[in-house]
């Protein structure tokens, strides 16, 4: 059987649509606290901005601005499991993991 080639635009979208929305979700509190003086203000709205970054860059024809916040993003998700890290698997730790596929993803394909 042959992979439905056709379907692929469609989920690279729906990706892009996808990690949008959970930083958006998963984000605003911490950045409606607009709380400056905190570390994680600053992490969480770079999530937002280069995911942003990330749904805008599907609509440009040159892959920079989408290479760019992958590497913004995969940054953070690094950064986010080094700080969060303990010696066991946790839903949190496979949900960045995941996120930061993702992000390599979009790195290493652009706007294919």
């Amino acid at each position: 059987m042959k992979p439905i080639k056709t379907l692929l635009p469609f989920s690279r979208w729906m990706l892009r649509i996808l990690v949008l929305a959970w930083l958006i979700m998963h984000n605003m509190s911490t950045i409606q606290g607009l709380d400056v003086h905190n570390p994680n203000f600053y992490i969480a709205l770079g999530f937002v901005l280069f995911g942003l970054l990330l749904f805008a860059g599907g609509f440009s024809s040159k892959p920079g601005l989408t290479v760019i916040s992958a590497i913004f993003l995969a940054l953070l998700f690094i950064y986010k499991i080094y700080l969060n890290f303990i010696p066991e698997v946790t839903e949190s730790q496979v949900i960045s993991f995941m996120f930061l596929s993702i992000s390599i993803y979009f790195l290493s394909s652009a706007n294919k």
